[in-house]
């Protein structure tokens, strides 16, 4: 299986000079008379009982059919044939690039799934089709759309435009600049639209463009086996929409994450992995190869590597709650919640009983300086766990629109060096409000006496920072803004995470059986009192309990055996200082926790 790792180098946009000598080049004349430039390989070997299995391959963005001529050979090589070909308006294919799901784009993929079934000696019923970046769309598509295709890999792509490129309220910048390609020829009204929503700053006519181009409303009717190759620092697809897109196809399906750009791995091991992953995934789906049966099953279908320690950790496809969601009800045993707040001092795991600020001076084009909050050194390994996580930031500006960016960096303060953890972004019109703003997803794990840095923009510059960034890049509003960032006080700003004790996960062990859950506290926030509604599932002694933000305990609100059943207890605050509490119920070694909010 060594070919596969040149052969996917060459897939991520490298030029090829010259083709193989067994490559036959042709055309398809399509039903508007534009004509797509293609090629296609077969075996030298003759086809075996039933015929050759034959992949599809799709180039990236800007590209030709070229792209993909030395790993099409390399497919020939174990058995396959492979056909590739230009996209509409790239290499030396006519018509003109619309967008990725449009009728024209989706017809000529169907096209070419044809094309390549109705190959002498081709196996009809093994048609397998693969790409990378928009080569990985139209792999997607190719599932997506029911194209009768036997299996897809679908590389750092997805089909949910608009979470992956106008993400809260934020036009993308890569998107958006990827529509200058001058080796794309763009439908012009396509070009038109976007550029006046960038000069504008008005996204309303993307979003719903994005919104109706997605192919979200699919996902749930899916068939075809589908495995994803996803990145966490990826400045065009957004790990969480792959991931929800994932969890949404009820097919046989694999996801495979990792910590590099839009690229595959550049750590070797992890790379040899994806490419053995590739091979047993065509070999089992596409040649029926039995030997390779694992690579379908569900218990080990998700699989991060950590990007802190490079180790791999496998979930199965039932346990979202370690991989998918942030709020995970109920939440297992060995998955914590942790809350760094930011405060004058830096980031701390106690919030700041006084309210302070920073200003921020966002320059249209420019961009803005970064405030910097780091975290007292961490004192022992800290995993944090691949769902997504989430930032809370009040936040206010002068101008028509108002924009902040968290990255969160971890840090080795003796060398200063830094390693990217996760981001987010948010846009809004300039009035006070906090945003909730959901960051990507990433296992990592932090190192004792590393510590976290958050650095907190009011808008990204014309031509981003790629290192400081890693993949955030919103383009920034249209006018000049002061930004206020506040924090501490009755509305604290924090970021949240969840993190995992140092117990192995096991990808087939059932869920632990929760017997106690808070589920409300009325009215929230708290003024003097209110109702805390729990439940326990099986008599037992349970005990509930309200601590402070410095974990000192303030009361004690039932200390007792209880029938099963939901219950109600109230919650007398008054006297109590303004700031953040924690409710706590437990029952033997089951716990559940509820943060709760006092206002005066």
């Amino acid at each position: 299986m060594k070919y596969f790792r040149l052969a996917f180098l060459i897939l991520a946009l490298l030029p090829i000079i010259t083709q193989a000598q067994n490559l036959r080049d042709t055309t398809l004349t399509m039903s508007d008379d534009v004509v797509l430039d293609a090629f296609y390989v077969l075996p030298d070997t003759p086809p075996p009982s039933g015929g050759y299995p034959a992949v599809l391959l799709v180039h990236g963005f800007g590209g030709s059919k070229n792209n993909n001529a030395s790993l099409a050979r390399s497919f020939a090589l174990e058995g396959y044939a492979a056909t590739a070909y230009s996209v509409r308006g790239q290499g030396a294919s006519g018509g003109m690039f619309d967008f990725f799901t449009s009728e024209r784009i989706i017809a000529d993929l169907r096209a070419m799934v044809e094309f390549t079934r109705a190959l002498p000696g081709v196996n009809p019923e093994r048609i397998g089709v693969m790409g990378g970046s928009q080569g990985g769309i139209h792999a997607w598509n190719a599932a997506a759309y029911d194209m009768g295709v036997r299996a897809v890999i679908s590389i750092v792509a997805n089909g949910r435009f608009r979470e992956n490129w106008l993400e809260d309220g934020a036009l993308n910048w890569t998107f958006a600049a990827a529509s200058l390609s001058p080796s794309v020829n763009f439908d012009p009204s396509v070009l038109d639209s976007i550029t006046r929503a960038r000069e504008s700053g008005d996204f309303s006519y993307v979003r719903d463009f994005l919104t109706d181009a997605s192919t979200r409303e699919l996902e749930s009717s899916v068939s075809t086996p589908v495995l994803s190759i996803v990145s966490y620092y990826d400045g065009f697809f957004d790990q969480n929409a792959a991931l929800r897109q994932f969890a949404a196809v009820p097919s046989a399906k694999r996801i495979i994450l990792y910590p590099a750009g839009h690229s595959l791995p550049n750590i070797p091991a992890q790379e040899n992995y994806v490419m053995d992953v590739v091979a047993r995934w065509f070999a089992y789906w596409l040649q029926d190869n039995e030997g390779y049966a694992a690579v379908a099953s569900s218990d080990s279908a998700v699989v991060f590597f950590d990007a802190g320690n490079e180790e791999m950790r496998v979930f199965g496809v039932d346990e979202e709650k370690y991989w998918l969601t942030h709020n995970p009800e109920p939440r297992p045993s060995d998955l914590k919640e942790m809350t760094w707040f930011f405060t004058d001092e830096g980031l701390s795991l106690t919030p700041q009983m006084v309210q302070g600020e920073r200003q921020i001076n966002y320059v249209n084009l420019l961009g803005s300086a970064p405030q910097v909050f780091r975290s007292p050194p961490i004192t022992e390994d800290m995993t944090i766990a691949p769902a997504p996580a989430q930032a809370v930031i009040l936040a206010s500006g002068t101008g028509s629109q108002y924009q902040m960016n968290v990255v969160l960096y971890d840090v080795d303060p003796t060398t200063n060096t830094k390693i990217p953890l996760t981001r987010c972004h948010a846009q809004q019109a300039g009035s006070e409000g906090p945003l909730q703003m959901e960051m990507n997803a990433v296992l990592h794990t932090v190192p004792a006496g590393h510590v976290l840095e958050a650095r907190v923009h009011g808008g990204i510059a014309l031509l981003p920072d790629t290192d400081n960034n890693f993949g955030n890049f919103p383009l920034g509003p249209v006018d000049n803004s002061t930004n206020t960032f506040v924090f501490g006080g009755v509305t604290p700003s924090y970021i949240e995470f969840n993190v995992l004790d140092n117990r192995p996960v096991s990808a087939t062990a059932p869920p632990a059986a929760h017997t106690v859950a808070l589920e409300s506290c009325s009215p929230h926030p708290v003024s003097s009192s209110a109702g805390i509604t729990f439940r326990v599932s099986g008599a037992s002694h349970s005990r509930l309990t309200v601590y402070d933000s410095r974990g000192r305990r303030v009361a004690v609100l039932h200390d007792g055996t209880l029938a099963p059943g939901a219950y109600t207890v109230r919650f007398d605050a008054r006297g109590l200082p303004a700031g953040l509490y924690v409710a706590v119920l437990q029952s033997g070694a089951d716990v559940d926790r509820m943060k709760m909010l006092l206002v005066q």
